[in-house]
């Protein structure tokens, strides 16, 4: 359970590493004119550019843009821990941009968090029905080293008043690595 409660803990600290989303990323144009669909899974390691045994940290996305930067679909984010604990958050898409540098961001509220707990371990508290706080996911292309970066502005599990991290169609600046996996952008 302390590596779950930790699990959680680092991932909040994650975002709140990252301050601001908007403040936080990379200034670059976005393009938000042309039709796009973007299609994401993506293992990533908040630790460095190798696999953490026991413990995955994945996101999906299925999104594409209904009326400019408007957008409609899903991501959901997934993090288990070596003791068994799970933390899956849902994401609701409401915006998706490319910049001029070609990384591509999704933003969108929390529909839900789910926590997996592991035996002996305390169920944390259910989220509130009106939390529902701005996350943001940014896949940026490959440096010239060849490494993928993953931007991710989560929400804080563990204070549910908090702010949200993100802000509609704001980039996260990268704070993970692609491990496996990339993404698809449609244009």
């Amino acid at each position: 359970m302390r590596k779950f409660a930790a699990g959680i803990a680092l991932t909040t600290a994650v975002t709140a590493l990252t301050g601001t989303a908007a403040s936080a990323a990379p200034a670059h144009a976005t393009e938000h004119a042309r039709h796009q669909r973007l299609h994401a899974w993506t293992l990533l390691n908040d630790r460095g550019t190798g696999p953490t045994p026991h413990e995955r940290l994945t996101t999906m996305v299925d999104a594409r843009t209904t009326d400019g930067h408007e957008a409609r679909g899903h991501a959901t984010v997934r993090h288990a821990f070596p003791d068994g604990g799970v933390v899956r958050v849902e994401i609701s898409i409401d915006c998706l941009t490319t910049g001029a540098d070609g990384a591509v961001t999704v933003t969108g509220p929390i529909e839900s968090i789910h926590f997996t707990v592991p035996p002996g371990g305390t169920q944390p508290a259910p989220a509130p029905s009106t939390w529902h706080p701005e996350t943001s996911l940014t896949f940026y292309p490959a440096d010239v080293t060849g490494e993928r970066r993953v931007g991710w502005s989560g929400a804080n599990a563990l204070d549910y008043s908090a702010p949200a991290k993100a802000t509609k169609c704001g980039p996260t600046a990268p704070n993970t690595w692609v491990i496996k996996g990339g993404y698809t952008l449609h244009r």
